[in-house]
């Protein structure tokens, strides 16, 4: 009985480990490589852009700037803070900042 007992603890941590992994990973694709909103974080402090804010996940957060109303060009993220319990991973800036930047002036 002890034997079950210290084979299924370290299979339920590997398991939850992957799953929280799976989502984190998810997410950063979301944002940092399709320019989308999360799908698994809670946007916590909102723009009146329709999602820039801050979205906290299960360990990671995402600062997101970006334009999301229907009349935008182009509705994605523009630029992101991704962290993970709360030291920066990786910032980025989308292509689409810079056109719209050089289109406003």
């Amino acid at each position: 009985m002890k034997n079950k007992k210290k084979i299924i603890i370290p299979i339920i941590l590997i398991l939850v480990s992957a799953i929280w992994f799976k989502m984190a990973y998810t997410d950063y694709c979301q944002v940092g490589i399709n320019w989308n909103k999360p799908k698994f974080c809670i946007l916590t402090d909102d723009s009146d852009d329709g999602g820039s804010g801050k979205y906290i996940g299960l360990g990671y957060s995402f600062e997101i700037k970006g334009s999301f109303l229907e009349e935008d060009e182009y509705p994605k993220v523009e630029k992101y803070t991704f962290k993970i319990l709360g030291i920066t991973v990786k910032e980025d800036e989308s292509v689409h900042a810079d056109e719209r930047r050089t289109a406003n002036e």
